[in-house]
């Protein structure tokens, strides 16, 4: 069947518990887990369509805990990644991390990805936007407009962190070509929680399901999963521990750590990364690049790449792990969710997409 949210302003308030600068790779998760708990909790009774409503209307506006991000896709671990603490989305690929978190209403969010030798903060505080690393001492600052879009900086999105975050963009995907559906009570951080399955009907997709664990006094989701074809989830986001009292205001205050670099672009190489570095004066300049575009749309929806090698550290990762597609001078990079074909011309195309739906849209679109 098919469900929808009624209102917009309903998933934005979804949204703001979000960390203006925490959101994207593709689709986040967790796996909704009983933490330990030996038997479901009871709860009241719930429809599918009544908690998409309440998730998609929560009041809820304050929070802090610890969140856990863990990705099996197949990908080789990066060096150090654990040491480590970074705010790309690249660090996000392979591993596991933690992250701190802390929100009060749509003005005030704060992160602090915590690795083993580093941590690497971001603050939202009204229209102030900082971000700093600890293993290089920089810091970063922006003056929002005073109608930001909450969950894009600068043109650059960011990894999603949350399963606010990943619950909102799922929300969207809920329409006549998704299944939802019940799944057992849980207890996720010692907060008892319904579970809503959904599972795209394309069988074209990647994605075999996406559990939800969504809070039973405030409908907040604390844990999301995405499924491939293997029994545990490939990309898993969820609270280990969470507090819903709001936290202090000066936990959002940002002072400037003693000799730090700063700059004035948060999140900087959005562009740069797509289209290659800018080479001095006096050096010949490749063509500019075409800038990505959708193809499709939901689940089944691929990103096209041009100058795939010029995309910053992922242009490394397709030379080192795409493999040769027969005689057809493509190359695939192949994971759990994400499948990736680089054309012959340097164009990539990236989606939550089986290998052959990818290789089909690779080969019968121009450049």
């Amino acid at each position: 069947m098919g469900l929808s949210i009624t209102a917009d302003k309903g998933r934005r308030r979804v949204a703001w518990l979000v960390p203006i600068a925490v959101a994207g790779l593709v689709v986040a998760g967790a796996a909704v887990e009983s933490s330990g708990a030996s038997a479901a909790p009871r709860l009241t009774p719930r429809t599918t369509a009544q908690l998409l409503s309440a998730v998609a209307t929560t009041s809820t506006e304050a929070l802090s805990g610890k969140i856990t991000e863990s990705a099996a896709l197949g990908l080789p671990d990066l060096p150090g990644e654990a040491q480590s603490a970074s705010l790309s989305w690249q660090s996000f690929l392979t591993g596991t991390h933690s992250v701190r978190v802390w929100a009060d209403g749509p003005a005030k969010q704060r992160l602090a990805v915590i690795g083993e030798l580093s941590e690497a903060d971001i603050v939202h505080n009204g229209r102030d936007l900082w971000t700093y690393t600890s293993d290089m001492n920089t810091a970063s600052h922006t003056v929002l407009p005073a109608r930001s879009r909450r969950h894009d900086v600068s043109g650059q999105r960011v990894p999603v962190l949350t399963p606010a975050a990943a619950t909102a963009r799922i929300l969207k995907q809920v329409s006549p070509s998704t299944s939802v559906t019940l799944g057992p009570n849980v207890t996720v951080a010692d907060e008892s929680a319904y579970t809503l399955v959904i599972a795209p009907r394309d069988a074209r997709s990647t994605i075999r399901r996406i559990t939800i664990a969504i809070d039973s006094v405030h409908f907040v989701p604390l844990q999301v999963a995405v499924f491939g074809a293997a029994a545990a989830p490939a990309i898993k986001v969820g609270f280990s521990d969470i507090s819903f009292d709001r936290p202090p205001a000066s936990t959002f205050d940002f002072h400037i750590p003693s000799g730090a670099t700063v700059t004035k672009h948060p999140f900087a190489g959005g562009v740069a990364e797509v289209h290659g570095p800018i080479p001095p004066r006096g050096i010949a300049q490749r063509p500019i690049a075409a800038r990505p575009r959708v193809i499709g749309s939901g689940w089944t929806s691929v990103l096209e790449l041009h100058n795939a090698d010029a995309i910053g550290p992922a242009g490394g990762l397709f030379r080192q792990l795409t493999v040769p597609v027969g005689s057809s001078g493509m190359r695939l990079l192949h994971t759990a969710l994400i499948n990736a074909v680089v054309t012959g011309d340097g164009r990539a195309f990236i989606g939550l997409v089986r290998p052959a739906a990818l290789e089909h849209i690779a080969s019968t679109t121009t450049g």
